[in-house]
């Protein structure tokens, strides 16, 4: 299994909708969240994506298309 560490940050728009679910049952992909800040207007997330490198990265993708700024955590991926 690989595991990528992100930060997502939401939009206002977008603030409200299951996008974490939507993901889940989408793609095969466990997700781990660290730490995270959702207010009204605005929110954080810090999270683990773990699975299988190519299900990781439509996940990804995916959460882009949905206009969710994505970015590493530290800038690397860990494979167990």
């Amino acid at each position: 299994m690989n595991s990528l560490k992100l930060k997502l940050i939401y939009p206002e728009e977008k603030v409200k909708e299951p996008i974490l679910s939507k993901l889940c049952k989408s793609f095969d992909v466990d997700i781990n969240i660290r730490k995270g800040n959702v207010q009204e207007h605005v929110g954080w997330l810090d999270l683990e994506l773990i699975g299988r490198e190519e299900e990781i990265e439509k996940a990804v993708k995916w959460l882009e298309e949905q206009g969710i700024e994505v970015s590493p955590l530290e800038g690397q991926v860990f494979m167990e």
